[in-house]
């Protein structure tokens, strides 16, 4: 349990929601009606507020099976980056896995999705927080994991993947590793 619970303090600490533009859009996961074992659908909301330029609206980004996402969204003139772990299957051994979507925050079309996962599946993504870096161009996510990453520069159990140009390019991560 203690795993778990780190996981949630995370969550917590994670922003799931963000003003832009007189909207608010937020992130949440949602077990889907009467499924065993449990899928979560993860979804971005945009809420109105009396200044937002665009009306109510959600987009569903991905799902999560048994395993409920830590999720997080942020930002900018440029777009929404929202981020999120799942679980792909209902077995135990199915890896937990970091994705990243960039979100037009006026038609919540999904224009980037990318995705981060523990070399061959031996471990796992466990926790995210997403951020826009003050140059507004450069995404990070960051949390912690068990396993190495993909390309991965250092070691330990916490992670930053770095993202240039986020809303403007395919540029793959940089991703360093710490205790």
């Amino acid at each position: 349990m203690p795993e778990q619970d780190d996981a949630l303090v995370q969550q917590e600490a994670a922003a799931s929601s963000v003003a832009m533009d007189g909207c608010i859009y937020s992130i949440s996961a949602y077990p889907q009606p009467g499924v065993t074992p449990p899928v979560y659908d993860i979804r971005l909301f945009r809420q109105p507020i009396p200044t937002c330029v665009h009306g109510p609206g959600s987009v569903t980004l991905g799902t999560s099976v048994v395993y409920e996402p830590t999720r997080s969204v942020a930002g900018n003139a440029l777009g929404l980056a929202a981020s999120y772990t799942r679980r792909g299957s209902v077995s135990g051994s199915a890896p937990i896995t970091l994705h990243l979507h960039h979100v037009d925050p006026a038609t919540l079309t999904v224009v980037r999705t990318t995705s981060l996962g523990v070399y061959l599946g031996a471990g796992n993504i466990v926790s995210e927080n997403v951020a826009i870096a003050g140059d507004g161009t450069t995404v990070t996510v960051s949390g912690t994991k068990t396993g190495v990453i993909w390309g991965e520069s250092g070691s330990g159990s916490r992670y930053t993947a770095s993202y240039p140009h986020f809303f403007t390019s395919t540029t793959s991560p940089t991703v360093m590793a710490f205790p």
